[in-house]
């Protein structure tokens, strides 16, 4: 007896609203672990350089976890249903983002040392671990909305706003490969990269932002009312 492929997938399939309890969650278990990761020993340091800097590191990165929580909870909310790869693809996403504070707190230990492709040193490991695990975050988040573009549950109204969030999501990525790429090259760019991490996610939401906004512009500029009153005026 055959069973249909289409049939599997619409039966192992969850609403939004009862994906999204588990998945904010993870994400505030995500900033708490943030917080009780900073080091105990920068706690103890008379120098206040030495205090403030980690803990400026660490709202950056807690900014970034914000970001990632907002674009990918927005997505799910576009996506309406969410089929059993799309569940998976959360639940990776969720893996990932709770690795980023213990990531965060290795290098802040060791990531300020100098370190490249032909000098690989501790501080290159430790940093390139966390690139790994923000690009594993990204690249989930990415293969999430690219999976909405033939989403049969997406209403048509929610295709263009796809369409504006995965263009965002790719120049993103393209940023985040030339910071991967001069951590790698560059001897003396190291653990600075994580300051740049939220501005480069912060750009994507402002080009979402701005998309969005013209396209709501453009739609009430067709409205029949809109265009009526504009023709008497």
């Amino acid at each position: 007896m055959s069973f249909p492929i289409d049939s599997f997938w619409l039966y192992h399939k969850l609403s939004a609203k009862s994906t999204l309890p588990l998945f904010d969650s993870v994400f505030a278990v995500a900033v708490t672990l943030l917080a009780f990761s900073l080091p105990d020993k920068l706690h103890r340091g008379g120098d206040l350089g030495q205090l403030l800097l980690p803990i400026l590191i660490f709202e950056f990165i807690g900014m970034a976890i914000l970001l990632y929580w907002f674009k990918f909870r927005r997505l799910i909310i576009l996506a309406r249903l969410v089929t059993l790869p799309q569940l998976c693809l959360i639940f990776l996403g969720l893996l990932t983002i709770v690795l980023l504070p213990r990531m965060a707190e290795l290098v802040l230990r060791y990531g300020g040392g100098s370190g490249s492709w032909s000098n690989w040193t501790l501080s290159q490991t430790v940093n390139v671990n966390f690139l790994v695990a923000l690009f594993l975050v990204d690249g989930f988040t990415l293969v999430f909305a690219l999976s909405l573009r033939r989403h049969r549950f997406v209403l048509k109204t929610s295709a263009k706003e796809i369409g504006i969030s995965i263009r965002a999501q790719l120049a993103g990525f393209l940023l985040l490969c030339v910071l991967a790429t001069m951590e790698l090259m560059l001897p003396w760019f190291n653990d600075e990269f994580i300051i740049v991490v939220p501005f480069v996610l912060l750009l994507e939401e402002i080009l979402v932002a701005r998309q969005f906004s013209r396209g709501m512009g453009a739609r009430k500029r067709d409205l029949p009312g809109t265009a009526t009153k504009n023709g008497q005026a």
